[in-house]
């Protein structure tokens, strides 16, 4: 496409613990491209992040017909998985990228930006990770994000990480055998001390690839699968009540494992949930303008 020389373009990131999407738009909001990169959680590192970021970010500059010398002219709002955590802002803040000008923020915060287009509402992000916050009056208020083994409940983290210690408790005898033990054991050919030495170095995102196993199981009427689906959706319940103490006008709950989670909740709460109006991406942009606009 032909660029204007000092025209200012937006990029939207949106990293989450498995993949990073990001989003260029021209400065009056038109949609120029797209792309994808791997984790863009920084306990990874932040050479990973980059590496992330970066890969999604050509890809998008492909689809929009630009090239790296355009870097100089993105205004760029990154919302990266972890970076409510003071040593992860750091880490990212250190970067010396090539932008124009990059703001910081976490996942959550732009995916609720995004889901009720700049107004007040609530997010919960059930994916290989969980955490929810509420955007009511200025207020900010989060609930979880603590990270993985510390507080991830009912996330595909959490649910690989449970059916794991299901199929080491199961071999030493502690519980029966059931399909998700045997399914778990299939999956790595591994059983006890193997099973522990293989997945003694995994993190959330490789726990959170066992939760599959989890909700096969559970349709095939594993009862200790099904509990723990029952655990994850009891868990989201009580995020909604908690968050509903902060009488958003409108709560959505989005993320790879809440989308199989929503048909198992209550009737009732399932129908006060509402669609996200645009995206983390999307929200990430806005993120960047409004930025921009306190820096100017």
């Amino acid at each position: 496409m032909k660029v204007v020389n000092g025209e200012v373009f937006y990029a939207g990131i949106d990293g989450g613990g498995t993949h990073c999407r990001v989003r260029i738009e021209s400065s009056c909001g038109q949609f120029l491209g797209q792309g994808i990169g791997g984790t863009a959680n920084p306990s990874h590192g932040r050479a990973t992040v980059i590496l992330s970021i970066m890969t999604a970010f050509k890809e998008a500059l492909k689809q929009a017909e630009l090239s790296e010398q355009h870097y100089g002219q993105f205004v760029v709002g990154a919302g990266l998985a972890g970076l409510h955590l003071p040593r992860y802002l750091t880490m990212m803040q250190n970067w010396q990228h090539p932008f124009k000008a990059m703001y910081y923020t976490d996942d959550l915060h732009v995916a609720t930006i995004g889901a009720h287009a700049g107004g007040d509402g609530a997010m919960v992000i059930v994916g290989t990770g969980f955490s929810a916050l509420s955007l009511v009056n200025g207020v900010k208020t989060m609930i979880g994000g603590y990270g993985f083994l510390q507080a991830d409940h009912c996330s595909g983290s959490w649910l690989g990480y449970q059916a794991v210690q299901k199929a080491l408790l199961s071999y030493d005898g502690y519980a029966q055998p059931s399909l998700l033990c045997e399914l778990v054991t299939q999956h790595f050919n591994a059983s006890g001390y193997q099973l522990a030495d293989t997945l003694a170095e995994a993190g959330a995102r490789d726990f959170g690839a066992i939760a599959p196993l989890v909700f096969n199981a559970a349709a095939k009427g594993d009862v200790v699968a099904q509990q723990l689906i029952k655990d994850s959706c009891q868990f989201i319940v009580r995020t909604i009540d908690l968050l509903k103490n902060t009488n958003p006008p409108r709560i959505t709950l989005l993320g790879g494992v809440a989308r199989q989670l929503i048909p198992m909740l209550p009737v009732t709460l399932a129908k006060e949930l509402s669609s996200p109006i645009h995206n983390a991406e999307q929200g990430a942009i806005s993120f960047a303008k409004h930025m921009q606009l306190r820096a100017n």
